[in-house]
């Protein structure tokens, strides 16, 4: 659970939950403060348990900044890590930085225009683009009025896919205490349960720019590993049915089948089992009948084709990168 602050001020609170990124640490926190906008802020730092130097340098780079809050914790994962940060934001918005992730100069604007437009939207998020040469980013050509989309009911899309990674994303602080923040649960890629928490309440903004520019070749990204990602997906979707069990019965049924077809798609690419032999296939022609009850248990039952040797890491076992 997000603590409340005890008033919050105008402004922006950028969030930035920290391990082991020691080599992109000064140029993520160059673009931080790189940040067109005449908005207040403030800059929040967790370091979550870094053994390569990161907090040091993170202290060092921040040494004569203004509003700048540095947090160190034992290595806990970048959900209780993403959640303290937005215990300590003190500003109205929080704008979430991953920590080898760069901004655009226009970004942090772009977000609050779009959300000053769309004042009963929780957040807002723009694109993302990966790079394998960072010289030939332009991060500082201006972002002029880009095109807006309002969804007004988000949570099936948030439920199908990742929208966004953190860096894509401005929140209000207000939305994000109200449901909890981040499921801690899920230790990692905590974006995709704290996207349907707000989903199920609020609507989005999304703005036709880019916003956040992300190295491919980033040591650690835990979305380089497509079956634990899946797996962590199965599991926030599990958790979240059990969470909200008014999800609308529909969309449950939706996601349930959805998540079938996800995990036989993925076992017959990696594995290439006989269809009739495997429990995977039969469950997949199961979920095309009415699940009375019991969606949570389905999904579940699904993500355990995720957990094969090379993705099998139990939610405790923290010490990763932060995505």
């Amino acid at each position: 659970m997000v603590e409340r602050a005890l008033q919050e001020k105008p402004g922006v609170s950028f969030v930035v939950p920290v391990y082991n990124k020691a080599p992109w640490l000064e140029d993520v926190l160059g673009r931080i403060r790189a940040q067109r906008g005449a908005f207040e802020r403030q800059v929040v730092l967790v370091d979550d348990g870094s053994t390569d130097g990161s907090l040091e340098i993170v202290r060092r780079v921040t040494a004569d900044w203004p509003e700048v809050v540095i947090e160190s914790q034992p290595n806990a994962g970048s959900a209780a890590a993403t959640n303290r940060g937005i215990a300590l934001a003190e500003r109205e918005f929080v704008k979430f930085v991953d920590a080898d992730d760069l901004l655009h100069e226009d970004a942090t604007q772009a977000l609050l225009d779009a959300l000053a437009a769309h004042p009963d939207a929780c957040l807002a998020f723009g694109r993302a683009v990966r790079f394998s040469d960072r010289a030939a980013l332009d991060l500082s050509a201006p972002i002029e009025a880009p095109p807006m989309e309002r969804m007004e009911r988000p949570l099936k899309a948030s439920m199908a896919n990742s929208l966004f990674n953190p860096t894509q994303f401005m929140a209000r602080r207000k939305a994000l205490v109200a449901v909890g923040g981040c499921d801690e649960r899920i230790v990692f890629s905590q974006e995709y349960a704290l996207t349907m928490r707000l989903a199920r309440r609020w609507p989005f903004v999304k703005i036709a720019a880019d916003i956040a520019f992300l190295p491919d070749e980033a040591a650690g990204r835990l979305s380089n590993n497509e079956g634990r990602q899946l797996q962590r997906v199965t599991r926030s979707l599990a958790y979240f049915l059990r969470d909200y069990p008014e999800t609308p019965w529909a969309l449950k049924q939706w996601v349930c089948k959805r998540m079938a077809y996800r995990a036989w798609k993925y076992l017959h690419r990696t594995e290439r089992p006989l269809w009739l032999t495997h429990p995977i296939f039969w469950r997949q022609a199961r979920c095309w009948l009415p699940i009375l009850g019991g969606h949570a248990a389905f999904i579940e039952d699904c993500g355990r084709v995720f957990e094969s040797a090379d993705v099998r890491v139990a939610d405790g076992a923290v010490g990763e990168a932060t995505r």
